[in-house]
């Protein structure tokens, strides 16, 4: 079944016109045509919007599998075809690996500024206080 097959499905099911959806997306109702017709090629963000509205993983509507993470604040998409073998299975846990450390590194790196600010607003409350008295 293609992407636009899969929006057209979706979209009659809820009983939604073409331009109920255009409006729903925020595009015209030529490009939702465009889409259905596998005309236009159906973008990412698009895709996370479409999983929300009809309630499906964004990967649905795709023929592969697409893995999106964030890496150093830069949105990286990966394809993999649909049929895995062991390769691809480690392949994919290396990824996993990768998006787990770099999140708890992150995390690191948010509290330890969490608790410099609070520092600072320990600090900067100390001298109003020395100026109140002044």
């Amino acid at each position: 079944m293609t992407t636009g097959t899969k929006i057209r499905l979706l979209r009659e099911q809820k009983g939604w016109g073409q331009d109920v959806l255009a409006a729903k997306l925020s595009i015209s109702q030529p490009a939702i045509s465009k889409l259905e017709s596998d005309q236009n090629k159906l973008s990412w963000d698009n895709a996370i919007k479409l999983g929300e509205l009809f309630e499906v993983d964004p990967e649905y509507f795709f023929d592969s599998k697409v893995n999106n993470y964030i890496s150093h604040n830069q949105k990286v998409n990966q394809l993999f075809n649909s049929d895995y073998n062991d390769n691809n299975i480690e392949f994919i846990k290396g990824l996993y690996e990768a998006q787990i450390r770099s999140k708890d590194t992150l995390l690191e790196e948010r509290l330890e500024r969490i608790v410099e600010l609070k520092k600072q607003v320990e600090e900067l409350k100390a001298d109003l206080e020395g100026f109140k008295t002044l």
